[in-house]
């Protein structure tokens, strides 16, 4: 069974987006995020890596920099 758990972004591109995700790991959600730029071309992608958990259930990812496109 598939759980889901809030999440928000901290800092960097998409600071204070927030969304939903599947935890199907013992309520444990993904380790890592990549967003793509808004810029055109090759440009890098911003990545978030999971940090903490708020005391209302919020899981908080923060921005750990940039990371090139693999294609």
């Amino acid at each position: 069974m598939h759980q889901h758990v809030h999440a928000e972004l901290i800092g960097g591109p998409e600071d204070g987006r927030s969304f939903i995700i599947p935890a199907v790991d013992a309520d444990l959600p993904l380790g890592q995020f990549t967003f793509p730029s808004a810029r055109d071309g090759s440009a890098p992608c911003a990545r978030y890596d999971r940090r903490d958990r708020r005391a209302d259930g919020v899981w908080r990812y923060h921005y750990a920099g940039e990371q090139a496109l693999s294609r």
